[in-house]
């Protein structure tokens, strides 16, 4: 079967067609990926700069006013409210200005933030209902 070379610039180990990196370069090729598409997008994100913002930590900060407004999770179940720690937007802000400054705000526990509401906004991005 005709073999070619590893797309690694400067590797001239033969693979099989259909495969791309030798074993040396395959695992080095995904972390060099993973981390070009994670961290140029989270750190080019506009968001980032407004959450580290004193207008939205500070003391007076919208996310302060918000959690010492409602200082319980507003998911979890009435018997087991837990202390808020997250002021998330209810409608999702996708780097909309008017949204993140202006959008309404709940108070969630880091749990529910993490797992229920995250999980909500990725059925909606899928188009899913409930």
């Amino acid at each position: 079967m005709p073999k070619k070379p590893c797309a690694h610039p400067g590797c001239v180990k033969l693979l099989d067609l259909g495969e791309t990196y030798c074993a040396k370069h395959a695992a080095q090729e995904k972390r060099e990926r993973d981390q070009l598409t994670d961290g140029r997008r989270r750190r080019s994100r506009p968001s980032v700069k407004w959450y580290a913002s004193g207008a939205w930590r500070g003391t007076k900060g919208r996310r302060t006013r918000q959690l010492e407004a409602h200082p319980l999770c507003q998911m979890c179940p009435e018997h087991s409210r837990q202390l808020a720690t997250v002021a998330d937007h209810v409608i999702p802000h996708r780097d909309d200005h008017g949204r993140f400054w202006f959008g309404e705000l709940q108070s969630l526990c880091k749990f529910c933030h993490d797992s229920k509401k995250q999980r909500e906004e990725k059925r909606a991005l899928r188009g899913g209902g409930r």
